[in-house]
């Protein structure tokens, strides 16, 4: 097809929903995006960034845009292609950070998916009143009954119907999207392994990334392809009452499936390699993937990880391989626990604002078994010293709702005096 978007206006665009209301907008956004002029390009994507696209939500009109942005992203002559690879990444997935390190599991959302839409709106507030009965703490208490009180049924099937033919979307793709792993711009290559890998039910995805692993020259492209690696399943184990690599819920509240990648030896024969990404990558690949079976090698390079500093030009997790070496250890390495803590406490007294947001809630989870609310007697040394490092944030961190709920999550007292006072208990 000499014209990628030739077929743009057969869609009723107008009839269709995004963020902001009518998606009218949405085909001169694409025609856009394969424009000349770099800064009609960039306030493009950054629309389609907050329509089709909003605070990790996806609409009705999102996968309707799918095919177009794939069409454009695999003809060479379109500019930018790798910043629309990341953007159907985010259409297909919303933020990664709720799919790491464990991959999607998408044998889990399907059947959660289902459950939504199939359940009857007496059946889901039912649902919602029980969830809002078992808060713990005054404020969880208030925000799971503010929740209860604002439920829409119609809202929370629309946005699961979305969501899930927005990733289906971005899947049925994923045979056209192979062959830019082999792309001539290195940031095409990266930014394609980076998609294709949280596609578990493509067969075709771990013999391409291993493929990329042995062949390709830029560090960056094979340190995203050795991680990517580990987010895939072992001969398609994608059944709900399957074996799984980790039975405990991920951020996204799914337990992810996977058991150990065909593919593991490629990762392991980049330990040694001579560029740091790579061979930080190949170790937390390894471990994501073999776990305490790892080798001492990977292991000891994945706590080192744990205090490095500044982001990296890896895609995931916003290149944070500090961020990533903690979860990786905190799912694969529990004995690691106290280290890891250390590791994030350390972290956090530099942190503040929204940098300080995940730091806070990986040391939550890695010092407390399960969000409940902890009395002042009963915490541990490694408990105290961590909310003792949560309370001395400042300001910034202490003016943003995300740090207050993540503390309400765990039971803890949602404010800097509050916190401080049951500390001096």
């Amino acid at each position: 097809m000499d014209d990628p978007l030739a077929e743009l206006d057969q869609i009723d665009w107008a009839g269709l929903r995004h963020a902001y209301g009518s998606a009218g907008d949405v085909p001169g956004l694409l025609r856009a995006l394969a424009s000349d002029d770099p800064s009609l390009r960039a306030e493009a994507l950054g629309e389609l960034y907050t329509n089709v696209f909003h605070q990790g939500n996806r609409f009705q009109a999102t996968p309707y845009a799918v095919p177009f942005l794939v069409r454009l992203a695999v003809r060479p002559a379109v500019p930018d292609r790798d910043l629309i690879l990341y953007l159907l990444a985010a259409l297909a997935l919303g933020y990664d950070e709720a799919y790491l390190p464990e991959g999607v599991g998408i044998a889990h959302w399907r059947a959660e998916s289902a459950i939504v839409q199939s359940r009857s709106r007496p059946e889901a507030q039912d649902a919602l009143d029980r969830w809002a009965a078992d808060a713990v703490g005054d404020a969880e208490r208030w925000d799971r009954d503010h929740v209860r009180r604002t439920y829409d049924h119609d809202r929370e099937r629309a946005a699961a119907d979305a969501q899930l033919a927005s990733y289906d979307a971005v899947r049925a793709a994923v045979p056209q999207l192979l062959p830019l792993l082999a792309d001539a711009d290195p940031s095409v290559r990266t930014s394609a392994a980076y998609l294709v890998s949280w596609f578990p039910e493509e067969a075709a995805v771990a013999p391409a990334l291993a493929a990329l692993v042995r062949a390709d020259p830029d560090p960056v492209s094979v340190a995203t392809a050795l991680f990517g690696l580990s987010l895939l399943p072992h001969d398609g184990d994608l059944s709900p009452d399957g074996p799984s690599r980790d039975d405990r819920p991920s951020q996204d509240g799914l337990s992810h499936p996977g058991g150990l990648a065909r593919h593991d030896e490629v990762v392991a024969a980049r330990l040694g390699d001579a560029d740091e990404l790579v061979r930080a990558c190949a170790a937390l690949s390894l471990v994501n993937l073999r776990g305490e079976a790892a080798t001492s090698e990977a292991g000891d390079e994945v706590r080192r990880l744990l205090t490095v500093t500044g982001p990296t030009p890896l895609p995931y997790g916003d290149g944070d391989l500090a961020t990533l070496a903690t979860r990786v250890s905190r799912r694969r390495l529990p004995a690691d626990a106290p280290a890891r803590a250390s590791a994030l406490i350390a972290r956090l007294t530099g942190a503040d604002g929204e940098h300080a947001f995940p730091i806070v809630g990986d040391l939550m989870d890695t010092v407390f078994d399960r969000p409940g609310a902890p009395a002042p007697h009963t915490l541990t040394a490694l408990q105290r010293d961590a909310l003792e490092a949560v309370a001395a944030l400042g300001d910034e961190a202490w003016s943003w709702l995300n740090l207050l709920e993540i503390l309400r999550h765990w039971g803890v007292p949602d404010g800097r005096e509050k916190l401080a006072a049951f500390l001096s208990r």
